[in-house]
């Protein structure tokens, strides 16, 4: 049988190889992933820069003849899938220069998490609050007034700007209300991380929470049916799906005093880089940034919480990964980069295995070391959860341990595994720090 993880020097590497690991620590590379798929010539290039040789996973391998890239083995070739090439390699790539902003905003964080998260409590409240009178009123024909949608948006804005993590860590304790607000408000929330990290300005950032919280609102006015599941719809149910672009439009304009930015949102938030979107079908260069974003975080946030019943949805890091192979495709490359560092491989809120055994919840990434975020113990590494919870910043624990000794995240795991209610820490904000010599003793000791 052939072996699953495979060496191999990178001027080696083809198309559809899916690349595992490297020859040098990760955090080391300007790679926003740990794993990802071979596509171009100009992805070999970039690897040879850091790299003499990686290791690709046969399993995840997309390659359909060796023989016409010169294999590096026959016991490869015999393993490599049928296919010829994905659905998604075969469609049309397009290459823009990288996005640049305008005079960028620095943001420095302004509140400890645990104290922004107590502030924002009732806010989070009240956006959903909000946002169900806005909602209930277009799906009932009657007027509808923006001014608490507004008001809670510019309260979203702030948090972001005095702590990123805060919103993000707050949104996953509210599991109970419909779908469709759960969506748009976290696709807000993301949107609003990913502007800071921008560098967008206040009213660019508002402009963007109102879009993004209002953009679907056109989907009160097409059949719930079709919204369950519209990759698979065809023909007249297809086209009667994306009508609610338009209808959306038409809602939001007979409110009167939405901006520009915020029509503009809901008009090309369904628009993709390389033209395969909706309604007009044009290409990234004449998407605008919001809406590009706006369709960015649309689509994170469906491929994590997806709406068919049933479906578990993505990791938070099989969804990044998900993303890094649609760049230039679906989405501008260095917009989905950027995208990644801002919310991190491991978003706030994550929980994970540690390679101690513990288990952990990501409460603040790091864009310095993706893979080395701060994270609050929960269980031991018998899985027995913690009185006590811990916290530790595993950058600053491994800043000078050796490769053998240093505390890693070993991989993300599904919510509430091993039993463990999320909700609960993240009600109850992080308590003491994690004793840096007792941790030491416990990884010593296992």
């Amino acid at each position: 049988m052939a072996r699953e993880r495979q060496k191999i020097e990178v001027n080696a590497l083809r198309e559809g190889m899916f690349v595992s690991d490297l020859d040098r620590p990760w955090h080391e590379t300007p790679f926003p992933l740990q794993g990802f798929y071979i596509r171009t010539d100009d992805e070999v290039k970039d690897l040879a820069r850091y790299c003499r040789h990686v290791y690709i996973d046969v399993r995840k391998q997309r390659i359909s003849a060796y023989t016409k890239h010169a294999p590096f083995s026959k016991k490869q070739a015999q393993v490599a899938p049928a296919k010829a090439k994905t659905e998604q390699s075969e469609k049309k790539e397009l290459k823009l220069p990288a996005i640049v902003i305008k005079n960028p905003q620095r943001y420095e964080v302004s509140a400890p998490l645990r104290k922004e998260v107590n502030k924002i409590r009732k806010l989070h409240e009240h956006v959903y609050e909000a946002l169900s009178e806005v909602f209930s009123a277009v799906e009932m024909g009657d007027v509808v007034s923006l001014k608490e949608t507004e008001k809670v948006a510019e309260g979203m804005v702030d948090s972001v700007l005095r702590n990123p993590d805060a919103l993000v860590w707050l949104s996953r304790m509210h599991e109970q209300d419909t779908h469709s607000y759960q969506h748009g408000i976290r696709a807000a929330i993301w949107s609003l991380v990913f502007g800071r990290h921008l560098g967008l300005e206040k009213k660019a950032l508002k402009t963007l929470a109102i879009g993004v919280l209002l953009m679907q609102i056109g989907k009160l006015k097409v059949d719930a049916s079709l919204l369950e599941n519209p990759d698979a719809l065809k023909g007249e149910a297809r086209r009667e799906y994306e009508s609610y672009v338009e209808k959306g439009l038409e809602a939001l304009r007979a409110m009167g005093d939405l901006s520009r930015g915020v029509l503009t949102i809901a008009e090309f938030h369904c628009e993709r880089h390389n033209g395969s979107g909706f309604p007009k079908g044009i290409t990234g260069d004449r998407i605008p940034l919001l809406a590009k974003i706006a369709g960015l975080v649309d689509t994170y946030q469906g491929l994590i919480d997806p709406r068919s019943a049933g479906d578990p949805g993505l990791s938070p890091l099989d969804a990044a990964g998900k993303l890094y192979e649609m760049r230039n495709i679906t989405f501008q490359q260095d917009l989905i980069e950027r995208f990644i560092e801002a919310i991190g491989v491991y978003p706030t809120g994550t929980l994970v295995e540690l390679s101690s055994g513990e288990v952990a919840i990501v409460t603040a990434h790091n864009q310095q070391r993706r893979l080395m975020p701060e994270v609050m113990v929960v269980c031991d590494a018998s899985k027995q959860q913690l009185k006590s919870t811990k916290v530790i910043d595993l950058m600053s624990y491994n800043a000078e341990r050796q490769k053998g000794q240093m505390l890693l995240i070993k991989d993300s795991l599904p919510k509430g595994a091993f039993g463990i209610d999320e909700s609960r820490y993240l009600a109850q904000g992080m308590p003491s720090r994690w004793s840096l010599r007792h941790l030491a003793g416990n990884l010593m000791a296992s």
